[in-house]
């Protein structure tokens, strides 16, 4: 092809018709730059389409781990509301008590309401591996992206919520178990096979008049709350996120 030209454009200046060659010439290039015009187009489009798969798959993995993130995150809100119930039983502070005779508390109940607490977050991998690779930019909605920046506030403060608790819980909580009970009997729940019959039964009902271990417990009750109310904002976000993303998906 190249060829070709060379040889119109010899020919036209042997035979002197140069203004004809002038126009050709300014033809040929116009010819040239719509080429490259079109070349410029075609990898353009290669790019974006190579792009737009590369966001399908990064919004699929973020949906898949939110999905699984959010399942994570109501099992740990299920169980924060199970022991804010029980320290609210142990403490006898039920907001509409229907009871005549005080609560049985046994050693199976008191160990669950001052031993246990929960230090898990949702599992969000997908989302950090991404920050971390740059790749969420990837991301053309800006309402994901946006949406992303709150989980990640909501993240950080459950996990400070969390740090809070565990250090009281270490520090003054963990305490009553040393201190104020014969622990041996709450270890059976863990090993059976131990016989506690020789060993001196804790009267809880008496530990929990006392005004040090009743504001301990409540001091857990409240932290308790506190962390319930930073997994509910997490988990809003989570849900959010999941509702954009299988939006943007679906289009």
């Amino acid at each position: 092809m190249i060829k070709l030209f060379r040889k119109i454009r010899k020919n036209f200046l042997n035979e002197g018709k140069t203004t004809r060659y002038f126009k050709y010439a300014i033809g040929e290039i116009i010819l040239v730059v719509i080429g490259i015009l079109i070349a410029l187009q075609i990898n353009n489009w290669n790019e974006n389409r190579k792009s737009n798969i590369e966001e399908t798959a990064i919004l699929e993995s973020l949906y898949e781990n939110l999905v699984l993130a959010k399942q994570q995150s109501d099992s740990l809100i299920t169980e924060e509301m199970a022991l804010k119930q029980l320290l609210i039983f142990v403490l006898e502070v039920e907001p509409d008590p229907i009871k005549i005779e005080k609560p049985t508390i046994t050693d199976t109940m008191f160990k669950n309401a001052v031993w246990d607490v929960q230090n898990d977050l949702p599992i969000i991998n997908t989302y950090i591996n991404l920050k971390n690779t740059n790749k969420l930019s990837l991301i053309k909605n800006k309402k994901i992206n946006e949406k992303f920046s709150d989980l990640d506030f909501q993240f950080n403060r459950v996990q400070d919520i969390l740090a809070d608790r565990l250090s009281v819980h270490q520090v003054r909580i963990d305490d009553i178990l040393e201190n104020d009970i014969n622990f041996i009997p709450l270890v059976k729940s863990n090993v059976p096979e131990i016989n506690i019959a020789n060993e001196i039964p804790t009267n809880y009902q008496d530990i929990l008049n006392e005004k040090r271990i009743r504001n301990l417990i409540g001091m857990k009750l409240t932290f308790t709350q506190d962390v319930i109310d930073r997994r509910k904002d997490l988990d809003r976000e989570m849900r959010i996120l999941i509702s954009l993303i299988e939006t943007e998906l679906h289009k």
